[in-house]
C-alpha cells in the first residue's frame, strides 16, 4: 500500500477530483488552507484573499496507485503545458503506507 500526497493551489482541486472520480477513487482526504513556500512562491494561511493551497491524501494498494500516479503525472504535464512551460503550484509525493488499525 502507498500514500499519494498532492499539494496544489485551490484552483486545481476540481481537476484532481475529476481524476479520482474517473479512476473510481472514493476514499481520500482534502485539507483546506495549507500554507508554505516552494518553487512557485509562498502561500500564507493567515491572509485571506491570497492564493491558498490544498492537500489531498489518497492511500491505495500498489496496483491501483500505479494507475493514479500515471494520471496525476499526465494532469501535471497538462497544467505545465497550459502555463506555457512555467512551473505550476502542483506537486505530488509518494510514500509507503502501512495501515495500523
Amino acid at each position: 500500500m502507498k500514500m499519494l500526497t498532492i499539494v496544489c493551489r485551490e484552483q486545481f482541486e476540481d481537476e484532481v477530483l475529476v481524476v479520482f472520480h474517473t479512476l473510481g477513487i472514493t476514499g481520500y482526504t482534502v485539507i483546506h488552507g495549507v500554507g508554505g513556500s516552494g518553487e512557485t512562491g509562498a502561500v500564507s494561511v493567515t491572509h485571506t484573499g491570497y492564493d491558498r493551497n490544498k492537500l489531498l491524501l489518497v492511500a491505495l494498494d500498489d496496483d491501483r496507485m500505479a494507475t493514479l500516479v500515471q494520471a496525476v503525472r499526465e494532469l501535471q504535464a497538462k497544467l505545465v503545458k497550459e502555463s506555457l512551460g512555467h512551473p505550476v503550484p502542483f506537486k505530488a509525493f509518494l510514500q509507503p503506507c502501512e495501515p495500523i488499525v
